[in-house]
């Protein structure tokens, strides 16, 4: 998703030197650490520039996010130098929620953060992994209100996309927004259309961006005062075809797999890419999302479903989006018991004041159709006729 903290300026730089510079000048520092990442900072600013057809606000939202990327970086691997311990955190056990978009996979990532006796990838976070200069230790009010700020932005402006995927400052997001600032992260191009950056997410070997991910998480629970008992709970649809590349980073992740009709599902997802791209363009073809989506995730689940086959029997839990809506409490339940946490009042009390304070579609409804994205039922149905094959029992029609 978009990390930016910057709302728009008339100043942002939109070239990879001219990025790297002002990063610099922000933050007094000039180490960024391993440079892999430039190859592609550099694909994602000739994309911005000229494929994305970025709009103004677009533009400022996209240049931007880029910049904080690396004015993160550049303050994350000053306070590495200064505490090489943040390096020895051990990440134990993650809780990751797997499946396709539109299955369920927001509501259980978050009632799962909710609980106590878990770490969530909290949107204030993500959006700035480093503290500020003038940060307490301990108090990140500045981080919360620039996060803050940036979700009223898209309340404000977007509501579509609001409504499809409610954002907050404080809620569990996906980890994708640390995972763009290693410029290689496939979602960029669901929030601005780049065929060359997909070209290059598609084709590269992600470990780099995992790698990423984990550093960014030993770094945040360094700040938190370290692990204290909680797995990390972790959820983005961008894992399905890279689960072996995710397992090579947290081997002992438990994995949770959720299931839906995939004929709802994509026009579904179309619709949230349409409002993701709306965000930043003004141009937006919404008769070739569809057959892009299909072609990802199709893609996508291939890998997945090979991977799958090769794991030991039990090893991931496949649970149904119907049961995600209505039995939160007992999937929840089950989890922590596959994760070997204890579940108590505490975890109950927590999911009960989640659902009562965020019922579905707190921020306004919606409605999709396969023929607003240019695909069919019937595309769909022969493109995941073996996923939907295997995972019958889960699937309601």
């Amino acid at each position: 998703m978009t990390q930016t903290s910057q709302l728009p300026s008339s100043t942002t730089p939109k070239t990879v030197a001219d990025l790297m510079a002002t990063a610099e000048q922000a933050t007094g520092l000039s180490d960024f650490g391993d440079t892999q990442f430039l190859e592609g900072l550099e694909i994602l600013v000739s994309g911005f520039n000229k494929e994305a057809k970025l709009s103004p606000l677009g533009e400022e939202l996209a240049f931007g996010g880029l910049l904080n990327s690396l004015i993160n970086r550049l303050r994350y691997v000053r306070d590495v130098h200064a505490h090489p311990e943040i390096l020895q955190e051990k990440i134990e056990k993650p809780i990751v929620v797997l499946g396709l978009p539109r299955t369920g996979t927001t509501k259980l990532q978050r009632v799962l953060s909710a609980a106590p006796q878990t770490q969530g990838m909290i949107y204030w976070k993500m959006m700035n992994p480093a503290p500020f200069p003038s940060e307490q230790a301990g108090n990140p009010k500045e981080r919360i209100a620039a996060a803050q700020e940036v979700v009223e932005m898209f309340a404000h402006n977007f509501p579509g996309f609001m409504a499809r995927h409610p954002t907050e400052a404080l809620q569990a997001d996906e980890e994708v927004l640390l995972m763009q600032g290693s410029f290689q992260c496939v979602v960029t191009w669901m929030f601005a259309r780049m065929p060359s950056f997909y070209k290059f997410a598609m084709s590269i070997d992600q470990r780099p961006s995992y790698q990423f991910l984990f550093e960014q998480m030993q770094y945040l629970q360094w700040q938190d005062g370290g692990r204290r008992g909680r797995p990390w709970v972790l959820k983005s649809p961008c894992h399905t075809g890279l689960l072996d590349t995710l397992l090579s980073v947290f081997p002992d992740a438990v994995l949770v797999n959720c299931h839906r009709d995939v004929t709802s599902i994509i026009p579904s997802m179309s619709g949230l890419m349409e409002e993701m791209r709306r965000i930043h363009s003004d141009s937006v073809d919404s008769q070739v999302i569809g057959p892009e989506l299909l072609d990802y995730f199709g893609c996508s689940m291939d890998r997945y479903l090979k991977i799958r086959s090769q794991l030991p029997p039990g090893r991931i839990m496949d649970v149904r989006y119907e049961d995600v809506l209505s039995k939160a409490p007992e999937l929840v339940q089950q989890i922590f018991a596959a994760a070997d946490i204890e579940f108590n009042q505490d975890s109950l009390a927590a999911i009960h004041a989640f659902e009562a304070e965020r019922p579905q579609h707190q921020f306004g409804t919606y409605s999709y159709s396969c023929a607003d994205y240019g695909v069919s039922p019937d595309m769909i149905n022969t493109r995941f006729a073996e996923y939907q094959r295997q995972f019958s029992a889960f699937i309601t029609h």
